[in-house]
């Protein structure tokens, strides 16, 4: 067995265990999507899906074409899926994410706050990220979404956008909807050194507009609370197209939510650094760098999603290690506890 069928196996076997997945989860899946055709959102557990499922369920030997379908349940058929926004909202979802429909006044306020950065000015690229604000003037993304329009030459050396180019922040940008709100980015402010993180400047926020929490500290346990992930997944050239194409049903740049769950702290590389990353399985792409991890259960955000690695784990920047950052803890961020 190859290394990416042992990863697959393994990484499924990990939402088993945390979610609690049965057979009868996904013959439930289908069933939904049966009863209500139109719900483009709803996921489809195809019949070759659910008797990969059972055979692997069962430690029974698997057919080649079963490790396709297994990847496939996981990801565009509903274990790991991805659900349009629209309207600031998004369709009542399967049973499995529940709490998203229970939770669905606070989230809301939250995807209001997240939007997609714009560039004007840059030779190959229209938009670059995710970012979402964290304050009445501040916005948060990764650095490396920021090093495509800030130069920063050196320490102590004053940011500025780079020479011809400037960034917006759209706070909509929903599937099959023309509507923009965008907020003007003044000025880069913080790119730090320690984490995958940069703050930038806007204009005051509309009236319908509030920051988003960020806790600054953990919960008692991190492992397999239920997540999501609300950002701008990109087409990503090096991965699978056809997959992307039938995940995202080939519109992509446009606000989705992403659910899944917290996987605890891990280890990841981050500009040449081994650092303790909050650890998720909600599906991303590029376009999500800077997406708001959002644990749903308290409404608040736990982690700036900036990397990840497929079938292993997606990895966010902690909330709380920003709350102690010299550079950070006295902007005036919307820090809870």
């Amino acid at each position: 067995m190859d290394e990416r069928k042992r990863n697959l196996l393994a990484y499924i076997r990990k939402i088993q265990e945390r979610d609690g997945i049965t057979s009868d989860h996904l013959r439930e899946m289908r069933v939904q999507k049966e009863e209500d055709a139109s719900r483009r959102a709803r996921p489809l557990v195809s019949d070759e899906g659910l008797s990969a499922w059972e055979r692997f369920d069962k430690v029974e030997s698997l057919r080649e074409e079963d490790y396709f379908h297994l990847e496939s349940v996981i990801l565009q058929n509903g274990l790991r899926p991805a659900f349009d926004i629209q309207h600031d909202s998004y369709d009542v979802l399967p049973s499995l994410w529940q709490l998203l429909n229970d939770r669905r006044q606070a989230i809301q306020t939250l995807i209001r706050g997240i939007g997609r950065l714009d560039l004007i000015g840059h030779p190959t690229k229209r938009y670059v990220g995710t970012g979402f604000v964290c304050s009445d003037r501040l916005l948060i993304t990764n650095r490396h979404v920021a090093d495509e329009f800030v130069s920063h030459p050196g320490s102590g050396a004053t940011l500025a956008f780079s020479p011809g180019i400037t960034a917006l922040l759209d706070l909509k940008q929903e599937v099959d909807l023309a509507d923009s709100l965008v907020l003007e980015i003044t000025a880069p402010v913080t790119i730090l050194t320690t984490w995958d993180i940069a703050l930038l400047e806007v204009r005051q926020l509309p009236a319908v507009v509030r920051p988003l929490p960020l806790a600054s500290t953990p919960p008692q346990n991190l492992n397999a609370r239920v997540a999501a992930v609300i950002g701008y997944p990109c087409l990503d050239p090096e991965s699978d197209l056809l997959q992307q194409m039938q995940i995202f049903r080939n519109v992509f740049a446009k606000k989705r939510i992403m659910p899944g769950r917290l996987m605890g702290l891990v280890e990841a590389t981050s500009y040449g650094r081994n650092v303790e990353a909050l650890g998720h399985d909600c599906t991303t792409l590029g376009g999500n760098s800077g997406s708001a991890v959002i644990d749903v259960e308290t409404g608040s955000v736990f982690g700036v999603h900036f990397a990840g690695h497929y079938l292993v784990s997606n990895y966010a920047v902690p909330t709380w290690e920003l709350a102690n950052e010299s550079q950070i803890k006295d902007r005036g961020i919307n820090f809870i506890r």
